[in-house]
């Protein structure tokens, strides 16, 4: 409420893909500009500018927009650079402000009304803003993030076709995507197309591909495997040309991934050396720990980090009755969530503090991936005394002077 009381004019901004709406008002909540149209091109941002120079100076106006998707980046960067300060709000809190709303009433028009409004109570809570480093952080490691699940995906599709074609196939490889079961799905993906190889390219085959781990046994096995298979016949060409296409898209991220972690790796020579002072810290985790958390100034306390990672337990009671399980909200980012687990699952593994806390927990009977979740949520904290501090993580029962 005092950070709002300096400005006098509050514009809010409902985002869409190919036009926003944006409505201004006053310290009163009296409009003076009601919800108006823009188009998301150089003529609609300069009309808003415009609009914005009308009602005041640059300096007394606040304006908010709502962080959907990625469709406000360009706009925010465009008034930021033009000297105006511009809060981005979740989601959430401007979808409780329009239930405050009497009418039950939701269309761009109130959205922006009620973000405006939003700003000019207070009642808001402004989103983690990257600036030009981290902001190349994030944009390289959430790519990272969906390119490995978008190949997460594309596995469990080879496998629903796979397994009803070959069920036997699982026990053939250790690792149904090595290079050398590839290679093979690539030339036979069907019993029945494996049984019209000739044997001695077959054995060739799986020869060259795992470069002489494989010989004429597995070979042997494979092929028995093929010609005892129960696999559905049905839909033959379907089923192999599908997992062959399917394999392609595998191969072809490969490269990708690789070329990205490279990148990475460059950023990661540009960050403060003391976050790889953290526990479970590599190249990649810290790149992203770094594009999602920073400014660390936006955080006040730890519990603010936490709860933005979405690691804060969920509480319900009622009357006399407490729940027993509590479970953490995951009402935050899910990149940051997912990067304090993966430091905190490496952390335990290794002597230190995070595992003689992750230790305890298990004496108390927890799971042992609760008890994980529990360490990254120790991690967070640990993570916002570190950046804030800016220094080195020292170990307990460290001295530094030994």
């Amino acid at each position: 409420m005092k950070a709002s009381k300096q400005y006098l004019r509050f514009c809010g901004i409902d985002m869409a893909k190919q036009k926003h709406v944006a409505c201004i008002i006053d310290q009163d909540g009296r409009y003076l500009l009601r919800p108006k149209s823009i188009r998301n091109d150089a003529d609609g941002y300069q009309q808003i500018l415009n609009c914005l120079k009308q009602s005041g100076r640059t300096k007394s106006i606040l304006t908010g927009m709502e962080a959907t998707g990625h469709y406000w980046y360009s706009l925010h960067d465009f008034l930021t650079r033009q000297g105006y300060t511009v809060a981005v709000l979740n989601p959430i809190q401007t979808s409780q402000q329009t239930k405050q709303a009497i009418r039950k009433c939701k269309t761009d028009k109130y959205d922006a009304f009620h973000i405006a409004n939003l700003l000019r109570t207070g009642q808001y809570k402004a989103a983690v803003v990257p600036g030009e480093l981290a902001m190349t952080c994030r944009q390289l490691t959430r790519l990272r993030y969906r390119i490995v699940k978008q190949a997460a995906m594309i596995k469990q599709l080879i496998n629903s076709r796979l397994h009803p074609a070959w069920p036997e196939y699982e026990g053939l490889f250790s690792n149904k995507f090595g290079t050398t079961s590839i290679k093979l799905l690539q030339t036979a993906s069907t019993p029945k197309e494996l049984m019209e190889l000739d044997q001695d390219d077959l054995g060739e085959l799986i020869r060259k591909a795992s470069r002489g781990r494989f010989g004429p046994a597995h070979t042997q096995k494979i092929l028995h495997s093929a010609k005892n298979s129960v696999g559905m016949q049905r839909g033959h060409y379907g089923i192999s040309t599908g997992i062959k296409f399917l394999l392609e898209q595998i191969v072809a991220l490969e490269p990708v991934c690789k070329k990205l972690d490279v990148e990475i790796e460059k950023l990661a020579a540009k960050l403060p050396e003391y976050l790889f002072t953290l526990p479970g810290a590599t190249e990649l985790t810290i790149v992203s720990l770094y594009g999602e958390v920073d400014p660390i100034e936006t955080f006040k306390r730890p519990s603010q980090l936490t709860a933005f990672a979405g690691l804060d337990p969920k509480v319900f009671q009622s009357g006399q009755y407490d729940a027993p399980r509590r479970h953490v909200s995951k009402r935050g980012s899910p990149y940051l969530r997912r990067t304090l687990w993966q430091m905190a699952y490496r952390a335990v593994c290794n002597e230190g503090d995070l595992r003689d806390f992750w230790r305890r927990k298990h004496r108390q009977n927890k799971h042992h991936l609760v008890a994980v979740t529990a360490a990254a949520n120790k991690l967070c904290h640990i993570v916002w005394r570190i950046m804030t501090d800016r220094r080195d993580y020292i170990k307990k029962g460290y001295n530094p002077k030994s």
